[in-house]
């Protein structure tokens, strides 16, 4: 139960590979590789060649006319391989309902004699998913099959000469990597859409999804409280600058309040001066200007001095204006000599 389990289970992680990288679990162990020559079902001669990591070296060619392999190479501890061609394969796309998933290959053995003209005893076969139409619910399968006929010619062959390939592989086509176990008794291929050694990493990979069930969390969680640490960590790192920032504007303001105080003390010239500057009529010029924190005197020509006061006293910058000195007439110039003292409102 546990081994249906685990095929099962390898089958559905399989089927989930897109297409294009499942030539990724394709075979390609140590093996000997005989590939015949002309139609696998009378075959002229065989190619051999020796794989290795991938590679493969030829190591010749060698006639079956005689029917016996003089020569024939023989590579301890490897296994033998068929190789056929896309020609040597039928193939058909069979449209099941979606629910038939699950057990895939039972149903496709049944299907067979519908969808084949052969039973399947008289056939190698495989499979693999095409495509899921989940929104109608049907699921397309490839079917592959070779008739056993077809290669008893040469397996008999190499069989009286020692040789017995334990599996046919497609070398070339979209189906390429995909193969069929030349001794199962029921002729389907063992395995998962032509790769059975899906089954233990299947396995492996179940395995470490229970470890990634229990340990996902306890990571998870210390590295949510890795980052609030580390948020937690920058946060005082940026209270501590706001805090220096503050104590710096807060000096900075008392100095500015400071500075301010003492000019208010000392008086504003520019300020005065502009306030002189709106109040006096055009035909006054002063010639002097003193103050003394908030007290100015000014002293100047204008053409009627006595209307100084009066325009002075107008202001909300200047208080308490008046004559400090008798005004005296210039009449070579028109101008009357005035010096007026005032104090700055606070």
């Amino acid at each position: 139960m546990v081994r249906e389990f685990f095929t099962w289970w390898g089958q559905q992680l399989a089927d989930c590979v897109p297409e294009a990288l499942r030539w990724l679990g394709s075979p390609k162990d140590d093996a000997l590789v005989i590939e015949p020559v002309g139609p696998i079902g009378t075959p002229q001669a065989i190619s051999v060649s020796l794989r290795r990591r991938g590679r493969e070296n030829p190591l010749g060619r060698y006639s079956l006319q005689s029917g016996h392999l003089r020569g024939l190479p023989r590579a301890a501890g490897k296994q033998a391989v068929l190789r056929l061609t896309e020609a040597d394969v039928l193939s058909k796309t069979v449209t099941l309902p979606l629910a038939a998933e699950r057990d895939l290959g039972q149903v496709l053995a049944f299907e067979i004699d519908r969808e084949t003209p052969f039973g399947t005893a008289e056939i190698l076969w495989t499979y693999h998913i095409v495509r899921r139409d989940r929104q109608r619910a049907q699921l397309s399968v490839r079917l592959l099959l070779v008739p056993r006929a077809r290669l008893s010619n040469i397996l008999d062959t190499l069989k009286n000469n020692d040789v017995i390939p334990n599996r046919a592989e497609i070398g070339t086509g979209p189906d390429r990597g995909a193969f069929f176990v030349l001794h199962s008794s029921g002729g389907q291929t063992v395995g998962i859409n032509g790769r059975p050694f899906f089954y233990w990493p299947a396995a492996a990979l179940c395995g470490a999804l229970a470890v990634a069930a229990v340990v996902v969390p306890f990571v998870r969680q210390a590295a949510a409280l890795a980052s609030i640490d580390q948020e937690i960590a920058n946060g005082r790192a940026t209270a501590a600058e706001a805090e220096k920032l503050r104590r710096e504007i807060e000096r900075i303001s008392g100095s500015a309040e400071l500075i301010d105080t003492e000019r208010n003390k000392a008086g504003r010239p520019l300020v005065a001066l502009a306030a002189l500057t709106r109040l006096l009529p055009g035909d006054t010029y002063l010639t002097e200007f003193r103050q003394q924190q908030q007290k100015i005197t000014v002293s100047g020509r204008s053409a009627a001095a006595s209307r100084l006061i009066g325009a002075l006293s107008t202001s909300d910058q200047l208080r308490n204006p008046g004559f400090t000195a008798p005004v005296t007439r210039i009449e070579a110039l028109r101008a009357e000599v005035f010096t007026i003292t005032a104090e700055m409102a606070q």
